[in-house]
């Protein structure tokens, strides 16, 4: 009896809390703890259309007319590579325009954007085909996107209004963007 009751007791400690992290785990009273701003895509978009696959990119889609979500965006896209600081040249901004916004790499319409916005910023003309294909990300053209060395598209920043916000957004992907360099071995 007493070799039943040790064996007994020496299973619950060791099964005991197995069972209670499966059920914490299977009841989602478990909220783990996240450490970045931005959000991760479910399916990360393979890019070959990234101009330099080797570096780090801040990726955005230049919409028909630019409203003041799309200034900030333009605005965070040139501050962050500004601020990163000692690894500015792994970082490199994007903005995608469709081939009817652009003629002989500038914008055809000033009204869309003009030459101050655009400065600092790496234009990359692409196709319906490209176009189509961040729209079925999460956030389609609603969002700045990160994509890695290797080409895939795989943080989001949905685009926000009012000075602050966009400030604050700017400094989520600054943040998100130094511990993806300080952690990465590519790029």
């Amino acid at each position: 009896m007493k070799k039943n009751r040790m064996l007994l007791l020496l299973l619950g400690v060791f099964v005991l809390p197995f069972l209670l992290a499966k059920t914490v785990l299977d009841l989602n009273w478990y909220q783990g703890g996240v450490t970045n701003r931005g959000l991760l895509l479910a399916s990360p978009l393979t890019a070959e259309w990234l101009s330099e696959p080797e570096t780090w990119q801040l990726v955005y889609l230049l919409p028909e007319s630019c409203d003041e979500k799309c200034e900030g965006a333009l605005f965070n896209l040139r501050q962050v590579p500004q601020a990163i600081g000692a690894y500015k040249d792994r970082v490199n901004s994007v903005v995608l325009i469709t081939d009817g916004l652009q003629r002989d790499g500038k914008v055809v319409d000033e009204k869309i954007i003009n030459e101050e916005q655009m400065n600092g910023l790496e234009l990359i003309a692409i196709s319906q085909q490209v176009v189509s294909q961040i729209k079925t990300l999460e956030f389609g053209m609603n969002a700045i996107y990160i994509a890695d060395p290797l080409g895939n598209v795989m943080m989001a920043y949905p685009l926000v209004t009012g000075q602050a916000e966009i400030l604050a957004q700017g400094k989520d992907v600054l943040r998100d963007l130094k511990r993806l360099l300080k952690l990465s071995r590519i790029g």
